[in-house]
């Protein structure tokens, strides 16, 4: 067995790609790279780096010993190919249908679903540094809408081909042939701006004659190579071991700058460290990383956690801001538990803290900030935004947290009243409050917000806090008990929602039993001892109308209780939300003729 390492231009490769040339053996895995992978990749391209050797096994001429098809999307000509491609289909997959044809590609998004995206990148900003910006890059759907968290804001869309040349931005898929040239041309020609001028001509010297002259090397396996051996080589390629992750990497970049230093082990001590604090289990050593890279980056530029900003700290940088950010990670564990959000499952988004601790880490030498109204308002507003629009939920957390490290600290500190983006980018939707599932940042954030807020457990009528916590063992609670909402026909969606929920001691939630709020209500006013007033002061704090309960009126219940939802999402995020939701005219899946005062059976 033998091998040669040609390397084959993009357009080579694609060209191979259409006559059939270079296919997959059928046994390969389907495509299924997600949508910042893809992006991810584009801008490694675009930035000239290497993207990894691609692994073929040499097929002319001999007799076909795997069934061979062709890659997703590409033409079949229904002749043999003369390669087989064994290792590299994602890559390539994605990059033939991003950067030729219509550069539409087919992929899924954060949550799994199908979605059509085609990627962008925005002249100007690509040629801002170097190397590229990430930010540079940028998806939009089919209907010209862009997706991207961080892409340009372009009122209308991108419809047309002026759209592109007055926005200064080119589609990835025109960057190899003639129809990037002409566009670019166009973009210099049409500018009054020399500002303009020069960026479209540093963009395409650096960028587009790059990308012309961009390989991507290959192993060529021998045409006699044994089948068994193809078998052995195929499974070393795709399957055993893991990749290095980055934390393994900077282990061996700081035992070059020291023997005797040994990251896991100071790890070790930071996550014994964190550890006191329940709410920051979900903090792992990685976004701990991520957190050093946006408190250095911070105070040399822009704030930044990638992994290769990772890879740039030497060791004296990273324990002098991991020595900074042990104690703004309590200021975060404190911040938490004033919420109410006390443990790790609790947390709407873990990525969040790791900018949110940064932010303290940076304010720390100006306490007086956060002693302020509007410092608190405005960081309070940031989070919540940050909850509710479920924007650390999505894809590309790390550029959102450098954007956030960044400007979330001018508007705190007031150097400046422009509205940092994410603040900017939320929005509520009414419809969340029915969807919304038990793992979403919708879920977990109202949770906290009534406990914060100050509801008081009905049993007991003691507060949610951080000296109750052990002794009550809140949980979500259904205030409607599936049992009876099954019984009386709600629909399932409403029984299930967050509308239909509220925090209960787990002794409380024993008390309900499955039955109706009208009974299990005064049970638990007989077992705590209050006075009318007094209890119905305490139900109250759960943003619901004691009479509504007394009465078992299910259907006012959820009317109400939607209103005043949202009203304290729209406080906590001082904007309004988006009424996509339903009236809930209908409760019932059959609606019933008799409803909360009905005998159980």
């Amino acid at each position: 067995m033998g091998f040669t390492t040609p390397s084959y231009s993009l357009n080579d490769l694609f060209e191979r790609i259409d006559r059939s040339e270079l296919q997959l053996p059928d046994f390969q895995h389907e495509y299924t790279w997600d949508i910042d992978r893809i992006r991810s990749m584009l801008t490694t391209v675009l930035r000239g780096y290497p993207v990894g050797s691609l692994l073929a096994l040499d097929t002319r001429n001999t007799p076909s010993r795997f069934k061979p098809r062709p890659v997703k999307g590409a033409p079949n000509r229904g002749v043999q190919p003369g390669l087989l491609l064994l290792d590299g289909q994602q890559r390539l997959t994605a990059l033939y249908h991003s950067l030729r044809g219509d550069g539409v590609v087919d992929t899924v998004g954060f949550r799994g679903n199908s979605i059509r995206r085609r990627f962008f990148v925005d002249v100007v900003h690509a040629v801002e540094n170097d190397p590229m910006p990430d930010e540079a890059v940028f998806a939009v759907d089919m209907d010209g809408n862009v997706r991207s968290h961080f892409g340009p804001s372009i009122p209308g869309g991108i419809k047309t081909r002026d759209d592109l040349i007055n926005n200064h931005i080119v589609p990835v898929s025109s960057l190899l042939g003639e129809a990037g040239n002409d566009l670019l041309f166009d973009m210099a020609t049409q500018s009054d701006d020399p500002q303009i001028r020069d960026a479209v001509k540093q963009f395409h010297n650096r960028i587009v004659r790059a990308m012309t002259a961009y390989d991507i090397p290959m192993v060529r396996l021998d045409r006699d190579t044994a089948q068994r051996g193809i078998g052995q080589i195929f499974a070393q390629a795709n399957s055993v071991g893991q990749p290095m992750d980055v934390f393994e990497l900077l282990t061996a970049v700081f035992a070059n700058e020291d023997h005797s230093f040994r990251l896991a082990d100071h790890w070790a001590e930071v996550e014994a460290y964190l550890r006191r604090h329940p709410a920051l289990d979900g903090v792992e050593r990685i976004q701990f990383l991520r957190s050093v890279a946006l408190l250095v980056t911070s105070r040399r530029g822009s704030a930044m956690g990638h992994r290769g900003d990772i890879l740039n700290l030497s060791l004296q940088e990273y324990l002098e801001a991991a020595e900074e950010l042990l104690p703004a990670y309590d200021t975060t564990a404190e911040f938490l538990y004033k919420r109410r959000i006390v443990s790790t499952d609790q947390v709407p988004y873990s990525f969040q803290l790791v900018p949110l601790t940064v932010i303290f880490a940076i304010l720390k030498d100006s306490p007086e900030v956060l002693e302020s109204v509007q410092g608190r308002d405005r960081l309070n507003q940031w989070f919540w935004s940050g909850v509710f629009g479920e924007l650390y939920g999505s894809a590309a957390p790390t550029i959102r947290a450098g954007r956030d490290v960044d400007q979330v600290t001018a508007w705190v500190r007031g150097a400046t009243d422009e509205v940092p983006k994410t603040v900017a980018d939320a929005e509520f939707k009414e419809s969340r409050l029915i969807t919304a599932d038990q793992d979403s940042g919708v879920y977990r954030g109202l949770y906290a917000l009534l406990m914060a807020r100050g509801a008081r457990d009905w049993r007991t009528g003691l507060p949610f806090n951080s000296e109750t916590i052990a002794e009550l063992q809140p949980h979500f609670a259904q205030i409607f008990p599936r049992p009876f909402c099954a019984a009386t026909g709600v629909r399932p969606e409403l029984a299930e929602s967050v509308v239909n929920r509220t925090p209960m001691g787990r002794r409380t939630e024993i008390m309900i039993d499955g039955g109706a709020p009208n009974r299990y209500i005064r049970r638990m006013q007989s077992k705590s001892i209050m006075e009318d007033d007094e209890f119905d002061a305490v139900v109250a704090t759960h943003e619901v109308n004691p009479d509504t309960l007394f009465n078992g009126d299910i259907e006012r219940f959820f009317r109400e209780r939607r209103e005043r939802f949202l009203g304290m999402i729209e406080y906590a995020m001082n904007k309004p939300v988006v009424r996509d939701g339903e009236d809930m005219s209908q409760i019932f899946v059959d609606k019933p003729e008799r409803t909360g005062d009905e005998e159980e059976n």
